[in-house]
């Protein structure tokens, strides 16, 4: 039996990496090496799509070699698994060390808008050098002669290297788009949690829901995220008010019983105003706002 508190023991763990400048190196390089797998990732999407689109609008006996000689025909698999185990697996380690050196405060959204301008911009150069059709309109049959005039879907597949490359480009501008919104609240919300953690009022609050929040993967296999959980707290007036807080600490899933709140005694009803925490001596990051 350990007689030794597992929260606190998690905690001090925690806090002995905080502000650790090789944390931060670590989440830096590893974010370099995300983008760099990312790129890869986006090669082999641009050869995937050249090996899609000249079999569209090329005939079947047309023999060019639409891969590089240095790998040929697995350069498309070779570089989509580099690409893929890559990036997810160097965003991971690059957030894990990122959050170790900000002691779990919650992270802005970096990793996914590089990575995704990163693919964008790879897919738009490869685009430049797919392979041009024998004769623009027709697939020309080098063996027996019996050529066909494009379809569609020819016309379609033809224009991919416009197409492709500016919808990732929108995607990728969407997600950037998006992350400036996020870490704009983000920053928003931790400068507005700092100024409550010293003129704000602190509250128990009585937990009255839990709704556990699952993923599934492609086997059916479901995995605990975290927990969609409303508190009960009574503001300075006497006023009952309820919250909803998402939290994803899976190592501490808070069950019925009591939580904290933190929120401004002069406008207690303002949403972004209200903290919860389910720890008994929350430090800053254990406090959950509204952006999740």
């Amino acid at each position: 039996m350990s007689t030794v508190d597992p929260a606190a023991e998690r905690r001090a763990k925690q806090q002995r990496y905080v502000g650790q400048p090789g944390m931060l190196v670590a989440a830096v390089v590893f974010a370099v090496v995300q983008v760099g797998c990312a790129a890869v990732l986006g090669l082999g999407i641009g050869a995937m799509a050249d090996f899609i689109r000249h079999s569209i609008i090329d005939s079947v006996f047309d023999d060019r070699d639409v891969f590089p000689d240095f790998w040929g025909p697995a350069t498309m698999g070779i570089a989509l698994t580099v690409g893929i185990i890559g990036t997810i697996a160097a965003a991971g380690l690059s957030s894990m060390f990122l959050q170790r050196y900000r002691g779990g405060e919650k992270q802005p959204s970096v990793l996914a808008p590089i990575g995704l301008v990163a693919v964008a911009v790879a897919v738009t150069i490869h685009a430049q050098s797919w392979t041009e059709p024998l004769e623009v309109g027709t697939q020309i049959d080098p063996s027996f002669h019996t050529d066909e005039d494009w379809g569609v879907f020819s016309w379609i597949a033809y224009y991919a290297d416009i197409w492709l490359p500016a919808l990732l480009i929108v995607i990728a501008v969407l997600v950037v788009w998006y992350a400036i919104k996020y870490n704009r609240r983000l920053r928003l919300q931790i400068a507005n949690r700092n100024r409550l953690l010293t003129q704000g009022r602190r509250v128990a609050g009585t937990i009255t829901q839990v709704t556990v929040v699952t993923s599934q993967n492609s086997e059916g296999h479901k995995t605990t995220v975290g927990a969609d959980i409303v508190v009960k707290f009574t503001d300075a007036n006497g006023t009952d008010r309820w919250v909803k807080r998402r939290s994803t600490n899976r190592s501490a899933m808070p069950g019925p019983g009591v939580a904290l709140v933190l929120f401004d005694p002069l406008q207690p009803g303002d949403e972004n105003s209200i903290f919860v925490a389910f720890t008994a001596d929350p430090t800053p990051p254990d406090w959950i706002g509204t952006v999740a």
